[in-house]
């Protein structure tokens, strides 16, 4: 459908095309877009200044050509050959580390510093007494843990009304009950539920031969 209208609008496009390109071609100028009042201000101060500016920028300044011939440019740098060339003979003398050991795994991604200025605590003191807080806040209170963690109480209070632990919920399934793991609750007691592992425990198949058997006997 789209081909047959462009073939019928074909002739209707081309009416009359040569006389309506004379036409454009005829024309003098396109008109120019028009000026900012500052642009047309710095023109007439530049063409007062030097009337012939048009024709200086038409024109070839034969000065100017001869002195960019003079121009030559030297490096004072050592070439790139030079320098892969000093790199490959410097691996020699430097050779690589002979302990290709892993770096240590931390526990929590870093290394924890040694010494903790007083006002300042760690990672794993601040999880330490924001869980313990959270499980017992009446005994364990902001100004016991600024005088044990060495803290101003004012920075205490505002980790503990800012910042909580996970609490981890596992729902009742058919083969275990709920399980609820506060912030005082070790990672290891979520795992203490017994796995059943291939070729460790008999099977639903094997305890039914079994007791086929000692019904027999």
């Amino acid at each position: 459908m789209g081909a047959l209208a462009t073939k019928a609008l074909r002739p209707i496009k081309s009416f009359n095309i040569e006389n309506r390109a004379h036409r454009v071609i005829s024309r003098e100028k396109p008109t120019p877009a028009p000026r900012y009042p500052t642009n047309i201000e710095d023109l007439k101060r530049a063409l007062e200044a030097d009337p012939d500016l048009d024709e200086k920028l038409n024109t070839k300044d034969e000065n100017l050509d001869n002195r960019l011939k003079e121009v030559y440019v030297t490096s004072l740098g050592i070439p790139e050959d030079d320098i892969t060339r000093n790199k490959k003979s410097r691996s020699t003398t430097r050779p690589l580390p002979k302990d290709r050991k892993m770096p240590p795994q931390y526990e929590f991604g870093f290394k924890e510093s040694e010494r903790v200025p007083y006002g300042k605590t760690t990672l794993r003191d601040a999880i330490n007494f924001i869980s313990a807080n959270q499980t017992d806040p009446k005994q364990v209170t902001a100004t016991e843990i600024a005088l044990k963690y060495k803290l101003r109480e004012e920075d205490v209070q505002n980790i503990l009304k800012y910042f909580k632990t996970y609490e981890v919920y596992l729902p009742e399934t058919k083969t275990s009950k709920a399980l609820f793991a506060g912030p005082a609750t070790l990672r290891k007691e979520l795992y203490k539920q017994d796995v059943k592992e291939i070729g460790s425990e008999n099977t639903d198949s094997d305890k039914e031969v079994k007791e086929n058997k000692k019904i027999k006997n």
